[in-house]
């Protein structure tokens, strides 16, 4: 199970805040407040999923700053598996997971990461992780709203 560091949350002052007291229930909801990274897997043991969400977790600090959320979609996954708190909303449900996968043409067997701007518009589309120095770089170069 992956755990941040309570330090973290005590300096956090960006989505985590924000999110927390909006308490956005869906993708909808996020969108307009903060940028999204959703990460696509065929199961929780993958190892592209294993060395995404383990390179989030070593830079949760800096997608924490640039307003990013985390939605870890693995279709075997534990939902607590794969919670980063205040940082991420876990998509559980079968239907959830169908729903964005159609949204988003990605097949049950893909791994898949993609960064979805505030404004709805996809960003970074990949089949492999995402260094974290060059998301970091398309994050910065996003508008702030």
């Amino acid at each position: 199970m992956r755990k941040l560091p309570l330090l973290l949350f005590a300096v956090l002052g960006t989505c985590a805040a924000t999110c927390a007291a909006q308490e956005p229930h869906s993708l909808t909801d996020l969108q307009s407040t903060a940028r999204i990274l959703m990460v696509f897997a065929p199961d929780s043991s993958s190892a592209s999923y294993k060395r995404q969400l383990e390179l989030i977790e070593h830079h949760a600090f800096e997608l924490a700053q640039r307003n990013t959320v985390v939605v870890p979609a693995s279709l075997t996954s534990n939902s607590t598996d794969d919670f980063f708190p205040g940082e991420n909303l876990p998509i559980v449900t079968p239907a959830e997971q169908a729903d964005i996968r159609s949204k988003f043409h990605i097949l049950p067997t893909d791994f898949v990461v993609i960064l979805i701007t505030q404004d709805g518009a996809i960003r970074i589309r990949s089949a492999s992780p995402l260094d974290i120095r060059s998301l970091t770089a398309s994050l910065d170069a996003l508008p702030r709203h």
